[in-house]
Parts: structure tokens; C-alpha cells; sequence
């Protein structure tokens, strides 16, 4: 198959979607064997986690590359366009090289008699890409749990495990045990890994660092952060303890819930092999953003956050909480996808704010939003339901945020959804590519 251009290769990744996710790995194996083993090529840190990933990864590279490295950094899921997952110094992928990667990750898997999963293909290219752009280290966010995983195939020199909590527990098992036992798989003998555990999961962690033979690097005896008070002009200050970088830092990035993710970094720097000085810190940390992550809507009393599981949405009411003295009225422009525990998440959320936009996230199979909205007023009588088509309730929800001064109104529950929004707000009409999806039957 020839890949001509971005829509034909966005195309052909969507067929993906129905292969599903499965636990194994000999298919993309044999791929990136044939491929000349691309993942081992360069060094790496991996990351895993039930939220927080994709922010730590975003910190860790900015640091690196403020420090002269050249890195590779691998995320996911995209919001607008899927080169978005691969970063080469920062940008995105080229678009040539991205369509030249994946047409050789497709004659690969032709010639062994594999096919790759949506996830495992895109693993693959960007293994290849990396190889190709001759980084100084990749920095490899997981796509879901760790045993299993596509990114499991390199070889980190630092693990970090940002946060334990129950999401995908049809796959990765219903207890925190189970799915720290797949998370913790990432671990390397004699290599470090940085975690923030629940207390109750200390002692599978350790059975874990029995078994496997990692160093581990634990929040709260290890290393702590912890806010210095509120945001102030968009900055935000935070103390630091537990390596050379002890100390307080000021950042951009200024949600609550990000406290974990800038110690798990800082952590990871202080104890990676790639030397990294405070005035590069410094440097970076005030200028950090992460799209979708409690992102202001530039002009408006607005936030885009893609909490989509019952832990991140706890972190989201808290950080409303916070802000919420400024304003009277809170709104969510919410859609779920159906394998989550969405009745959680619209429980937690209706304990910040008692109106709701209800819609299906674009380009998903999500819950209806009138089943949403009737749990809504089942459970919790006096909150406001509108639902309908995605513009009609979009539109509405932005008129009733223009109503009055005092309003806040915060789109979540899946950044699928928030990429739609980000689109209808540009104009863009057209429609959002599938992305990877379980092959797990998705309850109601």
C-alpha cells in the first residue's frame, strides 16, 4: 500500500480500530525485527500510569531538550492530528517521514504475516522514526497498563509510574494489585523507577521489586512536591525535595493535580543518567502547556480537561473547587466513552456544578447522553440536562457561559470530545479519525 498523503495514512490507521487491543506481543515483535530492531537504538524512559503519563512525559522532554538532548517523544492519544504522538526536538513528525515510516512498518508486517493493532503500528513508526532521527533519548508514554504494551519492547533506562486507580479493569484486572503487577512489568533489573502508590499497594510493590529486580524510587520516602499556595498570573509556585534538585520552582502549569506529575519528573531527572542542570529546570518549568490538561480557553471563562476515568475527575472537582470562589455558576460540556465508569465520573462532576451539555464525543461510540442525563436526574434531582446533536449543545453550552460573568463551564470526560470541541471553536467541520479502541463488548 502507498501512502500519498496524511488523509490516506489517518485512513488506514482508522481501519486499525477494529483489530482491537490484545496481550501479546510477537506481532509487532517480529515487525520491528524486521525493521532492524529500531527500539534498540537508543535509550529511553517509559512511562505508565491510570492518569498523568502524557503530562510527565510533556515535562520530561522539555527539560531534556532545555538541557541539549535530542529527544523523541512518543504519546498518546492525539486530539487533531495523529503526527501529534511522535516529537522529534519538540515537533511534530515530518509529514514525508512520517508516511515513508509507516509505509515501511506496512511492507514489514506484510512480509512477516502479521497484522498490527492501531497502537502497535504507531509504536512501531515511531520506534522507526526515532531510529532514523538519531535522538539522544526517547521518551515513551504507555498506551494502557505495561506487560503488554507496544512500548514494552524497548528497554528504559528510568520507569516511572505516575499513579495507580482502576480504569480498564477488563483488561487489566479488577483489583490495584492486578493492575499494579502490569504496570510495574515495565521495571528493569537494576534500573530505577520512580512510582507514586496508593499506602495499600506498598506491599505488591514490593513483592514486585522482588521479583523483577528494580530500584525503586518512592514518593513520600524517596521524593515529595507540594504547592506553595495558589496560581497567580498564570504561574504557580511549588517546593521540591528528595535529590539535587530539592528546592521551589514556579510553573505554568498550574492545575492541582499536576503537583504529581512535575515531583514524578523531577524525580526521573534526578535520578536518570542524562545530566541536567537547575537553571535548566528553572528555564523550562514556567513555560510548559499540555493541550487538554486543564487548558484555558484563550477569551472565555473556559477550560478543556480530558479527565475520562473516576481518579482524573476527582483531581478535575478538586481543582474547580479551588478556582470556583471567582465564580457562582458551574457548567460541563461532558460525552463518555461506554467502557468507562462514566456513572462515577457524572456523580463526582455533579458535586462542582449542577448544569450539564451532554453529547457523544465525536468519532466514538459513546454513551447516549440522554441515558447520562437520566441517570443524572435520577441521582441527583435539580441538575440541569441539555443533550442532543454535537453543534446544537455545543452552541448552547457556550451561549449559557456568555450569559453571565460569574460562569465557569469545563469540557471533559474524554479528550476525544475535547478535540471536537477545539474544532467546532476553530470552524473545522470535518470529522475527527478514530482512534485506538478496546475489543472488549463495552458495558451500557
Amino acid at each position: 500500500m502507498k501512502f500519498t498523503s496524511l488523509s490516506v495514512a489517518t485512513d488506514y490507521l482508522a481501519s486499525l480500530t477494529r483489530h482491537g487491543i490484545h496481550p501479546e506481543l510477537s506481532s509487532i515483535s517480529k515487525v520491528l525485527s524486521g525493521l532492524g530492531s529500531p527500539q534498540d537504538k537508543f535509550p529511553a524512559i517509559q512511562i505508565t500510569g491510570t492518569n498523568g503519563k502524557g503530562s510527565t512525559s510533556v515535562i520530561l522532554d522539555a527539560i531534556y531538550r532545555r538541557a541539549g538532548f535530542r529527544t523523541g517523544l512518543f504519546t498518546s492519544p492525539h486530539l487533531l492530528d495523529v503526527r501529534e504522538r511522535i516529537r522529534i526536538d519538540g515537533n511534530l513528525v515530518g509529514t514525508d517521514v512520517f508516511l515513508e515510516s509507516l509505509e515501511s512498518v506496512f511492507r514489514t508486517q506484510e512480509k512477516e504475516g502479521v497484522t498490527l493493532t492501531f497502537f502497535e503500528t504507531l509504536t512501531a513508526v515511531s520506534f522507526f522514526v526515532f531510529s532514523r532521527s538519531r535522538i539522544d533519548l526517547a521518551i515513551l508514554e504507555v498506551g494502557m497498563g505495561g506487560r503488554w504494551d507496544a512500548t514494552s519492547l524497548c528497554v528504559p533506562e528510568v520507569s516511572v509510574l505516575t499513579s495507580l486507580a482502576k480504569d480498564h479493569t477488563e483488561i487489566l484486572g479488577d483489583t490495584l494489585d492486578l493492575i499494579l503487577q502490569e504496570k510495574a512489568a515495565i521495571g528493569r533489573p537494576g534500573k530505577p523507577f520512580v512510582a507514586s502508590l496508593p499506602a495499600e499497594s506498598l506491599p505488591e510493590w514490593d513483592r514486585q521489586k522482588s521479583l523483577i529486580g528494580f530500584r525503586p524510587v518512592l514518593r513520600g520516602r524517596d521524593f515529595d512536591g507540594r504547592w506553595n499556595g495558589e496560581a497567580e498570573g498564570g504561574m504557580r509556585e511549588f517546593s521540591f525535595s528528595g535529590s539535587a534538585f530539592s528546592g521551589n520552582y514556579r510553573t505554568s502549569l498550574v492545575a492541582e493535580y499536576q503537583i504529581h506529575n512535575l515531583s514524578s519528573a523531577l524525580a526521573a531527572v534526578g535520578i536518570g543518567p542524562w545530566p541536567v542542570s537547575g537553571k535548566d529546570i528553572r528555564e523550562v518549568l514556567p513555560n510548559l502547556s499540555h493541550p487538554g490538561r486543564w487548558e484555558p480557553i484563550p477569551g472565555m471563562s473556559a477550560f478543556l480537561d480530558g479527565a475520562h476515568n473516576p481518579e482524573a475527575v476527582g483531581h478535575l472537582v478538586r481543582q474547580i473547587r479551588n478556582v470556583r470562589k471567582n465564580v457562582r455558576k458551574v457548567a460541563f460540556l461532558a460525552g463518555f466513552i461506554r467502557e468507562k465508569d462514566w456513572r462515577s465520573m457524572v456523580e463526582m462532576l455533579s458535586q462542582a456544578g449542577n448544569s450539564f451539555f451532554l453529547v457523544v464525543p465525536p468519532g466514538t461510540d459513546g454513551v447516549d447522553p440522554s441515558t447520562v442525563a437520566s441517570h443524572l436526574t435520577e441521582n441527583r434531582p435539580g441538575t440541569e440536562c441539555i443533550h442532543g446533536p454535537f453543534k446544537s449543545v455545543c452552541r448552547s453550552a457556550f451561549d449559557w457561559l456568555s450569559g453571565d460573568s460569574d460562569r465557569l463551564l469545563v469540557v471533559t470526560g474524554s479528550l476525544y470530545l475535547v478535540a471536537g470541541v477545539q474544532k467546532w471553536l476553530a470552524g473545522d467541520d470535518s470529522p475527527l479519525p478514530a482512534g485506538e479502541r478496546t475489543s472488549v463488548p463495552a458495558p451500557s
